[in-house]
Order: structure tokens, then C-alpha cells, then sequence
């Protein structure tokens, strides 16, 4: 509980500028991991299996998908889900990498 006369620890506000920035490189990653999906055969092959697991065919099921053009589209669906947690996952352990990075410099070491 907060006592009279405490103050709350300052948080630095992000700017529209870094906002922008680091929404233009998440898009921009999960492209380049959805391409490196597209070009890379072993990443390929890897989705194929992961689409015929007993898993993934019962999404099918769930979904009620029944024709090859939606079973498509559910498989690049959850290529592009995936690629997108994956792009957020490495922004983050960038932010907070980076964080540090500045933090050691301003305390000069």
C-alpha cells in the first residue's frame, strides 16, 4: 500500500516514432519468417509434417473444414500465426537486450 508522500517510479514514455519503428520491424520479420517458411526446404517440410498430425487434422474438424481451399488457408493461417509469435518473441529479446545495452552505457560501464 502507498504511503502519503511516496511517489510511484518513473516510467519513461515510448514515443509515436518507436511505435511505428518497432511495428514496421514486426511486420517486416514476420514476412521475412513466413518467406524463409516459403524458401528454406527443410522449414517446408517441417510444416507439412505438423499439418498431418493427428493434431492438426482434428483443427479440421473443429473448424468444420471440409474442402481442400479451406484446409489451405488453415495451414497459412497457422503459418502466419506462428511466424508472427516468433517475430514478436525476437522484438522483444531485442527491446530488452537493447534496454540493457543503453543502460550500461549511461552508467559508464
Amino acid at each position: 500500500m502507498k504511503q502519503h508522500g511516496e511517489t510511484e517510479p518513473k516510467i519513461a514514455e515510448i514515443s509515436v516514432t518507436s511505435t511505428l519503428l518497432r511495428t514496421i520491424g514486426l511486420v517486416g520479420l514476420t514476412i521475412v519468417l513466413a518467406c524463409l517458411i516459403r524458401f528454406v526446404p527443410f522449414l517446408g517440410h517441417g510444416v507439412q509434417w505438423v499439418a498431418g498430425t493427428d493434431a492438426w487434422q482434428s483443427l479440421y474438424a473443429l473448424f468444420g473444414i471440409d474442402s481442400s481451399l479451406g484446409r489451405e488457408q488453415l495451414i497459412l493461417v497457422g503459418i502466419m500465426l506462428s511466424c508472427f509469435v516468433v517475430a514478436l518473441g525476437i522484438q522483444a529479446l531485442t527491446v530488452v537486450v537493447s534496454g540493457k545495452i543503453r543502460a550500461s552505457r549511461r552508467r559508464g560501464g
